[in-house]
């Protein structure tokens, strides 16, 4: 088992639900050599389903909270971060892999929470995380069902999973951070920079640029009674601190500013 491990890359994708981790894997995965997981089932092929080392998403309070869960964030101190845990990934996930692929992805959205965890195990692994406007993530998992709770309360969730990921960032040898709205803008450009960043070879993207993805997200949001209102004041009030480290604003539905600076992100973007 250690030498197939061994014979390959590993890229690990993360980002809360609804935030383009399964657009970015897709895009990732056209390189010449490099493979997806497939046929996982009706959950847009995430690793977390197929094994048993550590909670899934569902596990661990739900797809609009699992943020908070003890369990859900995994560092190199972690009790699985061991070798058994990596020839059990690698049990699980391998089936579902092109093992002739050099390179392989896998992609769950809680990997934000596990990046440590994940490379102690994989030693030399790359990870990207996902980023999208908190509103428009919180109002698309709304749209599809997923989650009831208010739009307050799921921005709450972004921004405390967000603080446990980047306080994790300087213990993480190889990072980069993507904003979903930069990916749909500009996927040619964004792509290419991926691309140089995993060692990948350039091909191009099969995205043709989009605007205004989050706008009709926004608009909803806005739209309300009093009390509606009210908690959009405070919300604003509470996080558009906080959300301005992507270059984020209420305000706005899409980016106003460059990420933080302690953010490692794209070269050029």
């Amino acid at each position: 088992m250690a030498d197939q491990v061994d014979e390959h890359r590993f890229v690990f994708i993360g980002g809360l639900p609804r935030s383009g981790t399964t657009l970015l894997a897709a895009e990732v995965a056209r390189s010449p050599g490099v493979a997806n997981l497939e046929g996982i089932g009706p959950v847009a092929d995430e690793g977390q389903y197929v094994q048993d080392v550590y909670s899934t998403q569902q596990q661990a309070g739900g797809i609009d909270r699992f943020g908070y869960s003890p369990d859900m964030h995994l560092t190199e101190q972690s009790p699985q971060a061991n070798e058994a845990s990596r020839a059990a990934l690698w049990k699980a996930w391998a089936p579902h892999w092109d093992t002739e692929a050099p390179v392989l992805i896998e992609k769950t959205p809680s990997n934000l929470l596990k990046m440590r965890f994940l490379q102690a195990v994989f030693p030399g692994s790359s990870f990207v995380v996902v980023v999208r406007h908190p509103v428009a993530e919180a109002m698309a998992l709304r749209g599809r069902g997923w989650s009831q709770k208010p739009v307050d309360k799921l921005v709450d969730h972004w921004v405390h999973a967000h603080e446990v990921m980047v306080a994790d960032l300087p213990h993480v040898e190889r990072v980069v951070v993507v904003r979903y709205e930069d990916l749909v803008t500009q996927p040619g450009l964004v792509l290419g920079a991926l691309q140089d960043f995993l060692d990948l070879e350039r091909v191009s993207t099969g995205e043709e640029p989009r605007q205004d993805l989050n706008d009709r997200y926004l608009e909803d949001w806005n739209t309300g009674g009093f009390r509606t209102r009210r908690a959009n004041r405070r919300t604003v009030k509470r996080y558009e601190s906080s959300i301005s480290r992507y270059g984020y604003s209420f305000s706005s539905p899409m980016p106003v500013g460059a990420m933080s600076p302690d953010l490692p992100t794209l070269a050029g973007l």
